[in-house]
């Protein structure tokens, strides 16, 4: 009996459990020390293939993933990858979000909900304002976008990792919000980016960090995915193909280098390879070494030409082919053959290659390429977001959700934004009375539904009144940074500390102070029920320092 005639490979399913669950819930060997600015990125990984190998979380652990991942927030949008960098016992900042860890955060949080209700509320507490408008700062002139925000200008590379990254956060937040919508944020250079990923396909088809060296399979995907996420429609509306036919310079080149990414895996010419210290090149086979006696195929992928096989490029490569409609390009099962037969590994996920230990990088693509391929009891792939379309919907549910939460509290405030409240202040201050928002009168009946400002030096109060007069000037800033809290004479001047600080921080620009505004108002007028009614003989509220200083 031949080979091809015997049993096909099989996934070890319950080994692969075993070694992810392994992953989950001790620690990981000490070589992943030195990557632990990316946890949260093999947190994904990990929790990710357990979804896909359709093991659920428990709800214990469902919520220590969400508390975990929010605590990674940036106050100024964006996610960290780790929590810090200091030994135990000493404290440190978070540092810089980063553009990696963002994705990775909203990944992890669509999964870690199981419920409907857990769903529509998995990016409760998700600054959605603040991470769009962190995004679009980090894209450059040119189209392309950086990782991280350095003194407030975009650093690190320029390659498709990072538009891949950008078009999937944009997808995942921002919905089908029409300007003049209350949930509006300016959006990013859409028309720029596309034409930045076009500029980068090169001679051979590929594509690479820029049209002059050497191409990659990876950037491809990156390249792919991240248009097609442009075309990925928020709403049950067709998925578009305008930013993958404007993005791709040449669509029929670009097949001919995937095309060419595949060739027979042979393992006694791997073995040569290996031993005969060429590294990481492919010795490709003679002719006279092919077989046309029915023996079972194996079809490896590499990412560059000549090299050797490698697990993630088969990922990269098909998912790819996928987006593109053209699985045609590889046949399924001598690929699949290759996964199960040569880089799994017997205690559960899949090496780099053959003979080499299982990682949770190359073990999470492997798997992920099985799903896509279809059977062994996997669940769907989504081949742009990487991870199970079981996700991918709940992901959309959790946007669908916040959206639908952000606009319940605009019209509770009476639709008072973030940019209006500046004027709605100063309109307040010019007259004698105030109508109380919407939301507060509902809620407190038995007030008053005008009040009369006072101005602070009117208040009758024991209390010592503030010397901080005039303009808004550099010496005024460092007066109110370096208060403390127990020199403030009520909770509303606390809270304007905070806003002051902010504006402060972010070089007076309003926009990045949205939260510590709105804080300000709810903060003000709650305690104005019990203080300035009781405290004040006029029942006056004391908002004039918003604007006075």
């Amino acid at each position: 009996m031949s080979a091809s005639d015997a049993e096909a490979p099989k996934l070890d399913k319950a080994r692969h459990i075993k070694y992810w669950q392994r992953c989950h819930k001790t620690f990981l060997p000490t070589a992943y020390t030195g990557s632990d600015s990316t946890r949260l990125t093999f947190a994904c990984f990990i929790i990710s293939a357990l979804d896909i190998l359709s093991v659920p979380l428990t709800a214990q652990d469902r919520a220590a993933v969400r508390t975990w991942v929010l605590s990674l927030q940036h106050p100024d949008g964006g996610f960290c990858g780790s929590p810090t960098h200091a030994m135990a016992g000493e404290n440190a900042s978070k540092g810089s979000a980063n553009i990696a860890a963002t994705f990775f955060a909203l990944i992890l949080l669509g999964m870690a909900a199981e419920t409907e209700e857990e769903q529509r509320s998995a990016y409760a507490g998700v600054d959605r304002k603040a991470v769009l408008l962190w995004l679009r700062k980090l894209q450059r002139s040119d189209g392309s976008f950086g990782q991280v925000l350095w003194e407030g200008e975009p650093t690190g590379g320029r390659d498709t990792r990072h538009s891949y990254l950008a078009s999937s956060i944009r997808w995942m937040l921002r919905g089908s919000v029409q300007k003049g919508d209350e949930n509006w944020v300016e959006d990013i250079d859409v028309e720029r980016m596309t034409e930045y990923i076009r500029s980068l396909q090169t001679y051979d088809g590929g594509i690479a960090e820029s049209s002059t060296e050497e191409s990659h399979a990876g950037y491809a995907y990156c390249a792919i995915s991240a248009l097609s996420l442009l075309d990925r429609h928020s709403d049950t509306a067709a998925d578009t193909k305008q930013a993958m036919e404007s993005g791709i310079a040449d669509r029929t080149k670009l097949l001919k280098f995937l095309a060419h990414r595949q060739f027979k895996y042979l393992s006694n010419t791997e073995a040569i390879a290996s031993d005969g210290g060429i590294g990481e090149n492919y010795l490709e086979a003679k002719l006279g070494d092919l077989s046309l006696d029915g023996e079972r195929a194996y079809t490896g992928f590499n990412g560059r030409w000549n090299k050797k096989a490698d697990t993630c490029y088969t990922w990269w490569a098909c998912s790819m082919l996928r987006l593109l409609d053209a699985d045609y390009v590889y046949d399924a099962v001598p690929t699949g053959n290759y996964l199960l037969d040569i880089t799994q590994h017997i205690i559960g996920g899949f090496g780099k290659a053959v003979g080499e230990p299982p990682d949770i990088y190359h073990s999470y693509l492997g798997l992920a390429t099985v799903g896509l391929i279809g059977g062994h009891d996997l669940k769907e792939v989504d081949a742009g977001l990487c991870c199970s379309k079981d996700a991918a919907r709940k992901i959309e549910t959790a946007r669908e959700g916040l959206l639908e939460s952000l606009k319940k509290q605009s019209e509770q405030r009476g639709g008072w934004g973030a940019e209006e409240f500046w004027g709605k202040a100063a309109e307040m201050v010019k007259c004698c009375k105030v109508e109380l928002p919407t939301f507060f009168r509902l809620q407190h009946p038995h007030l008053p539904a005008t009040f009369i400002i006072q101005n602070a030096s009117e208040r009758m109060s024991s209390e010592p009144q503030t010397t901080e007069k005039g303009p808004w000037t550099e010496e005024t800033k460092n007066i109110f940074e370096g208060k403390s809290k127990s020199q403030f004479y009520d909770p509303c001047q606390e809270a304007a500390q905070r806003s002051y600080k902010c504006l402060y921080r972010n070089n007076g620009d309003k926009a990045m102070c949205g939260e510590y505004f709105q804080y300000v108002l709810r903060y003000g007028l709650w305690n104005w029920q019990l203080y300035g009614l009781r405290g004040n003989k006029n029942g006056g509220l004391n908002t004039v320092w918003l604007l006075n200083g």
